[in-house]
Formats: C-alpha cells, structure tokens, sequence
C-alpha cells in the first residue's frame, strides 16, 4: 500500500514523474492503482512462499526509496513541448 499511496501522490504531484508499471497509464487514477492492486496482490499472495514474499518485499522496499529519489530529484520544469527548458543561468525557462 505504501508502494501504491506514494506512487499515486508522486504521478499526481509531479509534471515529469510518469507510472514505470506498463499495466497502468502514464499518471493513473486512484481507482486504477486500486483495481490492479486488488486483482494482482491476492494471486501472488496465495501462490508464494514465505522466502519468495521476502524477496517481494525487499524488492518494492527498494522500488519505494528509489521512487521517493526520483520525486525529491528530477526537475519539475516543464516547457511547452512537455521537455524540460532553462535559461543559461539553469533557471527553470518556462514557469
């Protein structure tokens, strides 16, 4: 859930923070983070075993801190095209 709740705050909050997860569009809904949740969780649930959940676990505990890295690093300047622009300086071009 931790994974999903930050995921949904960072693609919503973020011009240029996009959803890596090819099941989802680029900046999906609360209700689409939840439908893929709910249909994927249980299968893995019930088809893993304590060491693979681990692993799981260890995985998106990863996938989480390097989601939060990419949020606090990558440049919310956005110009007209979607690219980022900046003056000389490295001010933000376009705000």
């Amino acid at each position: 859930m931790v994974d999903m709740g930050g995921s949904y705050y960072y693609t919503r909050n973020h011009p240029n923070i996009k959803e890596g997860n090819f099941f989802l569009p680029d900046k999906p809904t609360a209700a689409e983070f939840l439908l893929q949740k709910g249909l994927t969780t249980p299968f893995v649930a019930q088809n893993a075993e304590r060491g693979q959940l681990m692993i799981m676990n260890a995985i998106i505990t990863i996938v989480v801190l390097k989601n939060h890295y990419l949020y606090e690093t990558t440049s919310k300047c956005v110009g007209p095209n979607g690219g980022a622009n900046y003056n000389a300086n490295g001010t933000c071009f376009y705000q």
